[in-house]
């Protein structure tokens, strides 16, 4: 039977395509039964026509849907076919490869494109392509497009404009013509074929479409690391990389004799395709754009000399090219015979002339002896034996600062600053009564006053009977060089910002107190200290403020430490403080407690920066630095930073502890954190979390949504709640993974009560680590297809620091989402720390008052607290408000005169497993 369906088929496919050559004849003049003029399509076929039938017969549809007065067909053909159509005015609209248009435009006269197709190269868009040449990796001779010739190149086609045409394009302008220059091996389609040939050693260097390499490396059919890539570029807004400049994709024509206004809506409706949309995956395209500039491709084929620009006269420069080598040759054959006869009568002059260099030779090395020592960068002195300067270089006059005049006759203990060591100039004098080279270093004095650090060699000058008759010094300037090294101490050592030491030089303080402390078992302790949410001052007051604040936190520490220890700024706002155990406490406990509060002290106060007042909450870590036997000075150094990052994390994970020193148990919680956070991924995958819901309604009492909210079933320690899993999902990825198993339940959910009440709404927490994801709108809207839910009843709720990193992108996701209907709500509203300016561009439905703002009516009252407040400028914003946590009568009493609140609270309802609540609920609504 389905032998049977596809010679039906393939009858029934065979008759459509001879029905369109039937059409192909008469275009336009043709109607159909509605007595509406049709519009041949004419669509360049390079695999079968049955195929191609089937990829473009959805944007013939899509035209005939739009346009009410006429409709389109598509006429399928080959290469030659397609020029006979358009030559014949058998077609009136085109659509093919670039090259080709560009020749039928000068054949027939085609119209300047209508649209140019947008391609999908797997998950890129892009409305331009190139061509790639490429060779394997250990090619060492081929590194230009220079290199190819006379190699062995494998393309797909000579006729293909992307894998063969733009890099002949390329090589024509360095000088190397295809197929002249090179011997091409056409390997067909598919473009790998080209690839396997090089791979094989078929051929020396391949060319490919852009795209085809890196279609092969995502599939695992080639290694990227055994190609190379020749010419390679990375161009703007173009996704791959490509050897040759960029041309325009397939574009979509018109002929001469169609309306110029029937045209023009036919590229309107091609442009209002939406861009990767069903219909322009349906097509295997992204869609189409404005059109191209074909005009590049015009200028490769006139230089290529392909049709129809294949007929031109043989010029001087083609002469010079094809006989290039035969000239190159000649040419080298004369040189090389007149370098010869130049080299014989050179020759014949050298033995001429060599008498007379010997005698003139004795001249010309005192002549180049006086221009090295004249010009030499160093100072150079000559003194007698009793030490009287009797020459100078000008060397000397320059780094002294004396003249010819001021110092000849004279000892150059002028230049003496009383710097150096008498002892040196002992060693200086006895080495040279010795008859010996000194070398050293000087500390001199110019006659400016200046004290400059010279190195020198002094030696004695004797003479043919090996008695000293003078001695020679040379001296070099070393202030540059001084000024470098102290240059490189700086960076190597010194933080930029602050002028406090940087984390080499913590390590070095470290290791030099475990040398000089070897035989005591406590050597000192580390502490550090992180500002907490310092990056909050660099969004809301620049850079400029945070760096001054980040100088006046090391100002302070500097000064309260300045006798005890070692500050250093080891990261944007981290630093640390080493102090050495100068007493040798023997108990270093209450010693570890009283450095680390000392740090807190010192940084208690606000902090006064460009005008404004800070008062910045600090975390500090203490560990002792401790002996262990074994253990190398490196090895108890990166233990010590170990301990410290641990109490210092575990300061920053308790708000209410901000100075925690370390002990054995702190290493024991963080193993503890890290085998939970290994049963948490576990977990995720064995299904043991558990979803729950928790009502929201209206003062009537009236359900009006629902937040999800997640537990987690462990097989040991019971049913957890969020506080005790979800931070440490936070910490790492496992929060993606937890986020997509809540969407997926609440989406399944969202569906079966939207089947019985579509106006009740499900709200679900989302992470701003898991916001971030690059597929975050992709994988929402996914799971809401699945599910078949309306996303207008899903609430995303998010929290206030999501918008302090990469606001505009938040805000493009916001609002992708909110097109589908999804809608947004601020959760813990008030309690961030950004600024509220934000909430004006963004796109958000809802509030949610935090439980503290409703627990602060009972105290102060509904007139002092912030709800009210929340809610006017809720309402003046047209924003929904939800309020959390209402526990109590007396709260609802107070909330009782805002009109336009939803609440959710254990007043109505605790959070319960959403099936019970489900079953519970569909009673109830069966009783009314």
């Amino acid at each position: 039977m389905s032998k049977f369906k596809n010679i039906v088929f393939i009858g029934l496919m065979g008759w459509i395509l001879s029905a369109e050559f039937v059409l192909a004849q008469n275009p336009v003049s043709m109607h159909n039964e509605f007595n509406k003029p049709v519009y041949q399509v004419g669509i360049l076929a390079f695999r079968d026509k049955v195929s191609t039938l089937e990829r473009w017969q959805p944007l013939t549809e899509y035209l005939n849907r739009l346009f009410d007065d006429f409709q389109f067909e598509p006429v399928i053909l080959h290469l030659d076919e397609l020029e006979q159509a358009v030559e014949g005015k058998q077609v009136d609209f085109v659509l093919t490869q670039p090259a080709h248009y560009v020749l039928m435009t000068y054949r027939s006269g085609l119209t300047s494109p209508l649209a140019s197709m947008l391609n999908l190269e797997g998950a890129f868009v892009t409305d331009h392509f190139g061509g790639v040449i490429f060779t394997r990796s250990n090619r060492d001779d081929i590194v230009t497009l220079r290199d190819l010739k006379g190699k062995r190149i494998a393309a797909a086609s000579t006729t293909s404009l992307g894998a063969y045409q733009m890099q002949a394009y390329e090589l024509l302008q360095q000088g190397v013509r295809l197929p002249q220059d090179a011997r091409v091996l056409e390997t067909g389609q598919p473009q790998s074929l080209a690839v396997k040939a090089v791979m094989n050693g078929e051929a020396d260097v391949g060319f490919v479409r852009t795209g085809v390499l890196e279609d092969l490396v995502a599939k695992n059919q080639i290694d990227m690391n055994q190609l190379k890539l020749l010419n390679a570029q990375t161009l703007p807004d173009f996704p791959f990389i490509t050897s040759t400049r960029l041309y325009p994709e397939w574009p979509f024509a018109a002929m001469p004799h169609v309306d110029k206004d029937i045209a023009r809506q036919v590229a309107a409706g091609l442009l209002a395709i939406p861009r990767e949309g069903s219909l322009a995956l349906s097509m295997g395209i992204a869609g189409f754009t404005i059109p191209g500039d074909y005009r590049t491709i015009d200028l490769l084929m006139r230089e290529l000399r392909l049709e129809p620009f294949d007929e031109v006269e043989f010029t001087l420069q083609d002469f010079i090219e094809f006989w290039f080598y035969q000239l190159a040759f000649a040419l080298a054959l004369f040189l090389l015979l007149v370098f010869a006869t130049l080299f014989y009568m050179v020759r014949r002059q050298a033995l001429l002339k060599k008498e007379r260099n010997r005698l003139t030779q004795a001249l010309e090395r005192l002549r180049l002896l006086n221009q090295v020592v004249e010009q030499s960068p160093e100072s150079i002195v000559i003194t007698d034996r009793q030490g009287r300067i009797s020459y100078m270089n000008p060397m000397f006059e320059t780094m002294t600062g004396y003249q010819k005049q001021e110092v000849l006759g004279k000892n150059p203990r002028v230049l003496q600053s009383g710097r150096t060591k008498p002892s040196v100039y002992q060693i200086l004098w006895q080495t040279l009564s010795e008859g010996k080279v000194w070398r050293g270093e000087l500390s001199n004095k110019r006659k400016n006053g200046e004290v400059y650090p010279a190195q020198a060699i002094i030696s004695p000058v004797k003479n043919e009977l090996g008695e000293v008759t003078h001695f020679l010094a040379i001296q070099r300037d070393l202030s540059q060089r001084k000024q470098r090294e102290q240059r490189i101490q700086e960076l190597l050592y010194v933080d930029s910002l602050t002028g406090l030491a940087n984390r080499n030089k913590l390590l070095e303080t470290m290791d030099s107190c475990i040398q000089r402390y070897q035989s005591l078992e406590v050597k000192g302790c580390l502490l550090l200290l992180n500002m907490t949410h310092f990056r909050f001052v660099n969004q809301l007051h620049g850079t400029d403020v945070g760096d001054e604040l980040l100088q006046t936190v090391g100002q302070r520490l500097q000064q309260a430490f300045e006798h005890q220890g070692r500050v250093a700024r080891l990261t944007a706002d981290q630093f640390a403080v080493f102090c050495e155990n100068k007493a040798e406490f023997s108990h270093v406990d209450d010693w570890l407690k009283m450095m680390g509060q000392k740090a807190l002290t010192c940084l208690a106060s606000s902090l006064q920066v460009k005008g404004e007042s800070f008062n910045l909450d600090f975390a500090i870590g203490v560990a002792p630095l401790i002996e262990i036997e074994d253990f190398t000075s490196g090895e108890l150094i990166h233990q010590t930073l170990s301990h410290a990052e641990i109490a210092l994390k575990q300061a920053r994970g308790e708000e209410s502890i901000r100075l925690v020193v370390y002990d054995n148990q702190l290493s024991e919680k963080v193993l503890e954190t890290h085998q939970l956070q290994k049963e948490l991924a576990q977990a995720i995958k064995s299904e043991q979390l558990r979803l729950f819901v928790q009502p929201q309604v209206l003062q009537n009492k009236q359900l009006v949504g629902l937040e999800c909210l997640v537990r987690w079933q462990h097989p040991e320690k019971g049913l957890l709640p969020p506080g005790k899993f979800i931070p440490l999902a936070e910490q790492s990825d496992l929060i993606v993974a937890l986020g997509d198993w809540v969407l997926t339940k609440a989406a399944h959910l969202l569906a079966e009560i939207q089947f019985h009440s579509p106006d009740i709404t499900l709200a679900v927490n989302i992470s701003p680590r898991h916001f971030r994801q690059i597929n975050f709108v992709e994988r929402v809207s996914a799971l809401l297809a699945d599910s078949g839910a309306s996303p207008k009843g899903l609430i995303i709720e998010i929290t206030e620091s999501l918008f302090l990193d990469d606001f505009d992108e938040v805000v493009q996701k916001m609002q992708s989402l909110k097109a589908l209907g999804v809608k947004f709500s601020i959760d813990d509203f008030g309690t961030g720390y950004s600024s509220l300016s934000y909430l004006q561009h963004l796109p958000v439905d809802e509030v949610k008052i935090d439980r503290a703002f409703v627990l602060a009516m009972d105290q102060y009252g509904m007139e002092r607290s912030l709800v009210s407040s929340i809610y006017a400028m809720a309402q003046q914003m047209q924003l929904d408000v939800v309020v959390e946590g209402v526990e109590t009568e007396q709260q609802l009493g107070h909330l009782s005169a805002l009109k336009h609140v939803s609440m959710q609270g254990f007043l109505f309802a605790k959070p319960q497993d959403y099936l019970t609540w489900q079953q519970d609920w569909m009673k109830q609504s069966a009783c009314k």
